[in-house]
């Protein structure tokens, strides 16, 4: 998994990123099964193969699974947020992999983590002007901090309520009505709106994976035998992790102390632990209540990994910073850690653009940069004729040939002042082209500004069409 640290974006619109291949997996998921079935390892002194067995169960039980524990279990996780469709693709790839395989999917609704933004952005622009392009935000409810989603309610039923409304006039001029309107949900809390509005159109579109809370997996029994496996014995791993933490941060040349996670300080446990005001969470300790624990980032991805997944798919961001949990597998529990995949695409809203590229605009900048510094290539020949600038023009091309050494500094210097006298004077025969070709340089400037809001992936999937997203995303349905 080393080439996972060089994983890029993708940057066409369609593209897709898999690695390893789709080809690969069913292999992979063998060889995680017979890795993974083993009773030297243990935790809370049962046998890891017994461990998984419990918590597997009890896993497919509360995500309501009509199937037995026997068929590989692929598993993927996300947060309840109104993603992008590069991140929802991780849906219909772990559809299509169980499919594949005659598998179990199953999906982790990352609940604990908390919800970053009460806004949605939008693309805004005037039709053929690429200076009106700019990002809009609108409020779907109203601001009150950051909370876990499993706790974060609608503050204020008004703005939430009326959110699709308020949201008509952003895509007046789309082409195009995206799905907002229509898949609008009202709920419990935010999360499970958002939940329930993305599962509605899985299933419409043939995708049906079990799914579970994290709230809900941290009740179960095994992940409470996991998290006091950890707690017993805390000081080695707290020394794994943050060994690993700081590995990769030396590997990616990395000085922020909060990536890819903060190291744990004395007597601090990797979990959350819920506290009962206002909702929030604050750092797990030894002395927290270990029924009140839910897990950080890579402590879900070890738990999800190790003791229940047969094979994980991860996005970007979670497949590099899964490096940190392969190395706490290795060095914590001895044994080489299962693979896992990841995956994501880029597919932009079908917004008008412009043709400008960077090329574009760099060869429009240096058009500018050569007609000001040498303007004897673009002086009209009925202009050239004239004795002045006959005159001008030998003068610069005798200049040309005759540039003094480097070492020659006082040559240069007054070399320099009578090419740029030289220059000045024939850039007067260009002046009318100048103001010209400097407004290209604005719009086109501008044109590759208006493309990168137009086409960034990262707009939520309820603001594409269905006729542009379903097939893009059932795509993925069938790997065969």
């Amino acid at each position: 998994m080393a080439a996972l640290q060089r994983l890029r974006v993708p940057s066409q619109n369609g593209e897709v990123l898999a690695v390893p291949g789709f080809k690969a997996i069913p292999s992979l998921i063998e060889q995680n099964r017979r890795q993974l079935n083993r009773s030297d390892v243990k935790i809370c002194s049962l046998p890891l193969n017994e461990f998984r067995a419990i918590a597997r169960s009890e896993v497919l039980a509360l995500s309501e699974s009509p199937q037995e524990p026997s068929g590989p279990l692929i598993v993927t996780g996300h947060q309840p947020e109104l993603s992008h469709p590069g991140v929802w693709v991780k849906n219909f790839v772990l559809n299509g992999l169980a499919r594949k395989v005659g598998g179990i999917p199953l999906n982790l609704i990352v609940d604990n983590d908390t919800l970053k933004t009460a806004a949605l952005h939008f693309p805004a622009f005037q039709s053929g002007d690429p200076f009106s392009v700019h990002q809009e935000s609108l409020a779907f409810d109203a601001a009150q901090g950051e909370l876990p989603y499993e706790d974060r309610q609608v503050f204020d039923e008004q703005i939430f309520h009326s959110f699709p409304e308020r949201a008509k006039k952003h895509w007046q001029n789309w082409g195009y009505q995206p799905l907002l309107p229509r898949v609008w949900k009202n709920d419990r809390t935010i999360g499970d709106a958002f939940v329930s509005a993305r599962r509605g159109c899985e299933r419409a579109w043939g995708c049906r994976n079990l799914e579970l809370s994290v709230s809900r997996l941290s009740q179960t029994r095994s992940f409470g035998q996991f998290a006091k496996h950890i707690f017993d014995d805390l000081s080695r791993f707290r020394e794994v992790y943050n060994a690993a933490i700081m590995s990769y941060r030396r590997a990616n040349h990395l000085k922020s102390h909060s990536h890819p996670a903060p190291e744990l300080a004395k007597d601090e446990a990797p979990f959350w632990e819920q506290t009962s005001v206002n909702g929030g969470r604050k750092r797990a300790t030894t002395s927290s209540d270990i029924h009140a624990l839910r897990p950080r980032a890579l402590t879900l991805t070890l738990f999800a990994r190790l003791c229940v997944a047969d094979f994980f798919i991860h996005g970007i961001g979670g497949g590099k910073y899964d490096a940190v949990t392969d190395q706490i597998i290795r060095d914590y529990f001895g044994i080489e850690p299962p693979a896992y995949q990841v995956v994501s695409a880029t597919l932009q809203l079908p917004l008008p653009n412009f043709p400008t590229t960077a090329e574009s605009v760099r060869q429009a900048e240096r058009n500018l940069r050569d007609l000001k510094w040498n303007p004897q290539y673009y002086i009209d020949p009925k202009m050239a004729g004239r004795s002045i600038a006959v005159q001008l023009l030998a003068e610069k091309e005798k200049l040309i040939r005759s540039e003094p050494s480097l070492r020659d500094h006082q040559g240069r210097r007054e070399w320099f002042r009578s090419f740029q006298r030289v220059t000045e004077q024939l850039r007067s025969f260009v002046s009318q082209q100048i103001p010209q070709v400097e407004e290209l340089v604005r719009r086109r400037r501008a044109e590759l500004e208006a493309n990168r809001i137009l086409q960034r992936r990262d707009y939520a999937w309820v603001l594409y069409p269905e006729q542009v997203l379903r097939p893009f995303l059932q795509q993925f349905l069938n790997l065969d």
